[in-house]
């Protein structure tokens, strides 16, 4: 089943627009079956409770989070100007960010199978792969839409942008750090990315 439209996937100027017709491509290579198999990979390791570091080892396969972080700070044409000398130290607090909250929501779903939709072709190499899934929210289940925007990077497919509700992460995050940056500059928006993670480890 393929999804109609990229509408909503831009989160900076730069993110990849346009539909067009998914072209043939070898199963294994596919962004969805990429997809498939490093996302499973990480819900076995979830209910098999391992470890912290085999499960940073395999998300951090997944996700790009240099894309997410340059991003998430307006492209590149800004990123190194936003972040300046903390440029490292935001990208790491943004990646424990990420990592920990897409851990979160497997934890939330793993009682309930993944539904794989499908996948569309944008321009650029890129891929959204849609998924489905089921989660527990104020005692009811919910059914949850949730799309990951796929490109290679050195050679291996990794997840740029998840689209969650039609609510983009990267769109997010640059809407968000960009009021910040304005106000406060790269200092606030590290101390916000250290506020949002407090919460999560207290949560």
């Amino acid at each position: 089943m393929l999804t109609a439209s990229l509408t909503g996937l831009l989160g900076t100027t730069f993110l990849a627009t346009g539909l067009l017709v998914a072209p043939a491509v070898q199963a294994e290579d596919s962004a969805i079956e990429a997809f498939k198999t490093k996302h499973e990979a990480v819900v076995d390791l979830v209910k098999a409770r391992a470890s912290d570091d085999k499960l940073q080892a395999k998300v951090d396969e997944l996700l790009d989070y240099q894309w997410l972080a340059t991003a998430a700070l307006g492209g590149p044409e800004n990123h190194d100007a936003v972040c300046g000398s903390r440029c490292g130290e935001f990208q790491d607090l943004l990646t424990k960010l990420i990592r920990e909250n897409y851990l979160r929501m497997i934890r939330k779903a793993e009682k309930h199978p993944v539904e794989y939709v499908g996948q569309v072709a944008g321009r650029n190499g890129i891929y959204k792969v849609t998924t489905r899934i089921k989660v527990e929210k104020n005692g009811r289940e919910q059914t949850v839409t949730v799309e990951y925007v796929m490109h290679k990077a050195d050679g291996n497919w990794q997840v740029r942008d998840i689209i969650t509700d039609d609510v983009s992460l990267a769109r997010t995050y640059s809407y968000e750090f960009n009021k910040i940056a304005k106000a406060e500059g790269i200092d606030g928006i590290i101390a916000k990315l250290q506020d949002k993670l407090a919460k999560l480890d207290a949560d």
